[in-house]
């Protein structure tokens, strides 16, 4: 497997001081992942809204909007409209193609919402009770037929903290191999590709920047192989 990227990518981030979230600031950045909705509450509290009561407006299939009351510190109250979902689990899985290349395990799919195809790493809806990473492993499986030995833990964010409630995990897959194929719910549509890295990582890919998680879970991917 050609690990030639992989080593010029990290001798970049190393010596680059553009990166303020480099491998010197390894465990800021881990602290960040799980303290990041509790950043600055001390220092900036006049900002801080409060919820003083909720209720339910629409039952989705798969979120609730939500009204929300809220009342500021100097005050002031009002309506706020949110989206209630569960988390989201997406996992980055590199295998080698037929020709030792190093790839990155994709799925290709028509999304509802943005009316086009984008190009995404497997991932999917954390179900009820359900744990992340195993969340993580189970829709690597169901989308493309892989499975691993482990996921690790790279990073979580909120998709958009203006108005949903939920966060997306981004995991590193260990010990992929191919297993099967597919199993996809009934309305789904998915391709398995596997892409080569570097064409991922030098912005090649439009229908894969469309799609604002997508380029988190690079984010963490990219911090994660920094500092490994």
């Amino acid at each position: 497997m050609s690990s030639g990227w992989r080593t010029r990518l990290r001798q970049a981030l190393q010596s680059s001081h553009k990166y303020v979230c480099g491998t010197r600031h390894a465990s800021t950045l881990l602290q960040g992942r799980s303290a990041c909705h509790n950043a600055g509450m001390s220092t900036h509290s006049h900002l801080l809204w409060h919820e003083v009561d909720s209720e339910p407006v629409l039952d989705g299939k798969i979120f609730q909007l939500v009204r929300s009351h809220r009342r500021s510190e100097d005050g002031r109250s009002t309506d706020y409209m949110m989206v209630d979902c569960p988390d989201w689990a997406n996992v980055i899985a590199v295998v080698p193609n037929e020709t030792g290349e190093d790839c990155f395990l994709m799925v290709r799919q028509f999304r509802q919402g943005g009316n086009c195809l984008t190009l995404e790493f497997p991932g999917g809806m954390v179900d009820e009770n359900e744990d992340q990473a195993l969340a993580a492993l189970r829709e690597l499986a169901e989308e493309t037929g892989y499975v691993a030995d482990r996921v690790e833990h790279i990073g979580r964010t909120n998709p958009n903290p203006a108005f949903m409630t939920n966060s997306v995990h981004t995991y590193v897959a260990h010990g992929v191999r191919r297993n099967g194929g597919q199993s996809l719910d009934e309305n789904e549509l998915v391709d398995v590709e596997l892409v080569p890295c570097a064409k991922v990582l030098n912005g090649l890919l439009p229908e894969f920047f469309a799609h604002g998680i997508m380029i988190i879970a690079l984010h963490w991917y990219v911090r994660w192989l920094a500092r490994s």
